[in-house]
């Protein structure tokens, strides 16, 4: 007898590749259901609190279950009848994944997350590794703190845009354990290097995709970096993207370009220096043959001239001014931990590149003198759990580094924080990706509290823009620090 391909599998693979077409943004460039409010949401931020904070008072029903479903699980349950059907259908060799690397956009970014692309990423999951994730996310915070691993990589059985397959990637969680709730939407990052060292998806190492719990618009990671490229800032690349798994729609993510090799080869003409990761000083490239020497001088800089030795402190200001316009949490500018720092070879100093910006906009909602405060002073705000900031005090103590980093708040808000580049950019994207958001039954909140959240993003950027530019005014207009580093008028 012959050996046959199961039916089931080739009705996978013809489904897969149907469903796979790309999706791009729609003309409409409004979002009609974005005109209400949510008053009664309290947005806590649980890498903050590590609590749900957010309640509402929505009266709508939702046609869709908000309460987290597993993808389907793919079966064989073909009997073999002794029939000879003659030899398998040919299925043909999948295209290399590297063969023809699509053109940058526009501004640089690898097409896979072109502003106008809303792509579909299939993933064929065994089930077996589907369930071990889903423990894995449930006891991530357990495994963490009896040292074990919570995130590791497992088989992904198939991996699929377009033609292109890939069948030795693998697959893991992604995000701190300690914030993943029962109910949330999993959060995947793909590695294609992780068998083969030289494996790549159309040049590419690793997708992320985020799903962050509050980040209920799905567009804080993605507006927040194009401010940043706008003005000049080596920042990640970001759009949206569903995701089907075995054959079901699971969900829409943020996909969000990793800082990585393939990063520092887009962004700077030596992609050779060593790359660090703030959170706990993780060297991420030259393992095997740098030190800590540089960067343990630069962290024990306590001086501006100690400090010029290594880090680019121009440059470091445009971060932290981009940061106190969005504002952003978790960043150095408020005392977080999440960047890297690359030691730029052809320079020969450090450069800081943000990452993970999920926490910013109208993640500030408290009252003025709550801890995260809807408008914090972009000179002396500091988030209540710093982790120090010494590369922003020590610059911006010194009067001409201070007039420098006045000057960049003053270009970013006016060139990259417009109100009406930020509305546009909120309404197409927004309209881009309306169906999937609402088709998606994983995400843990209502159809109608994401309308809400796009029109209190509108807000924000409103308030945020206003309140920027009247700051400015009086530091401009010849105001002084009142000693406790506000502006007041002589």
């Amino acid at each position: 007898m012959q050996d046959h391909i199961p039916r089931t599998l080739i009705a996978l693979c013809v489904g897969l590749a149907a469903a796979c077409s790309d999706q791009t943004v729609s003309d409409s460039t409004s979002n009609a259901d974005a005109t209400s409010t949510d008053s009664s949401s309290a947005d806590t931020d649980p890498a903050e609190s590590g609590t749900d904070g957010e309640t509402s008072a929505e009266t709508s029903t939702q046609t869709d279950t908000d309460t987290e479903t597993g993808p389907l699980d793919e079966t064989d349950t073909e009997t073999d009848t002794g029939t000879d059907d003659g030899p398998p259908p040919d299925m043909g060799v999948p295209p290399d994944p590297n063969e023809q690397i699509p053109p940058p956009d526009e501004e640089g970014c690898h097409a896979i997350y072109a502003q106008d692309l809303l792509p579909t990423f299939e993933l064929v999951i065994h089930p077996v590794v589907w369930a071990q994730l889903e423990t894995e996310w449930l006891e991530g915070q357990m495994n963490e703190d009896l040292g074990v691993n919570p995130k590791p990589y497992h088989p992904l059985q198939e991996f699929r845009y377009g033609d292109i397959v890939i069948k030795d990637a693998e697959i893991r969680l992604r995000g701190n354990p300690t914030y993943w709730y029962p109910d949330d939407k999993l959060q995947f990052q793909i590695g294609f290097h992780t068998n083969d060292p030289d494996g790549r998806f159309l040049g590419i190492k690793r997708l992320a995709l985020d799903a962050a719990t509050f980040n209920r618009h799905l567009l804080r990671d993605r507006l927040a970096y194009a401010v940043m490229r706008d003005v000049g800032i080596k920042a990640p690349c970001a759009n949206n993207a569903r995701v089907n798994i075995n054959g079901e729609y699971y969900g829409i993510f943020t996909s969000v370009e990793k800082v990585d090799e393939v990063f520092l080869e887009r962004n700077f003409d030596d992609p050779t220096g060593d790359l660090w990761k703030r959170a706990n000083w993780v060297l991420k490239t030259n393992e095997d043959t740098s030190n800590d020497d540089r960067v343990d001088a630069m962290r024990d800089a306590e001086t501006l001239e100690e400090l010029f030795t290594y880090l680019d402190i121009e440059q470091a200001l445009r971060v932290f001014a981009a940061e106190a316009v969005l504002p952003d949490s978790d960043g150095m500018w408020a005392g977080g931990l999440n960047f890297y720092m690359y030691d730029e070879p052809i320079g020969g100093k450090f450069m800081l590149l943000p990452w993970d910006m999920d926490n910013v906009f109208e993640r500030f909602n408290d009252e003025p003198d709550g801890e995260y405060p809807v408008n914090p002073d972009p000179f002396v705000w500091e988030k209540p759990t710093t982790h120090g900031r010494p590369w922003y005090d020590i610059p911006v103590a010194d009067p001409t580094w201070f007039a420098l980093y006045i000057d960049l708040i003053d270009e970013i808000v006016h060139d990259g924080y417009t109100p009406e580049k930020m509305h546009e950019r909120i309404d197409t994207w927004s309209a881009q990706i309306h169906d999937a958001v609402f088709e998606d039954v994983n995400k843990p909140y209502s159809n109608n509290l994401y309308t809400n959240k796009v029109a209190e993003l509108h807000e924000y950027v409103d308030g945020r823009y206003i309140f920027v530019h009247e700051w400015l005014l009086c530091w401009q207009g010849g105001g002084v620090d009142n000693g406790q580093g506000y502006c007041e008028l002589p």
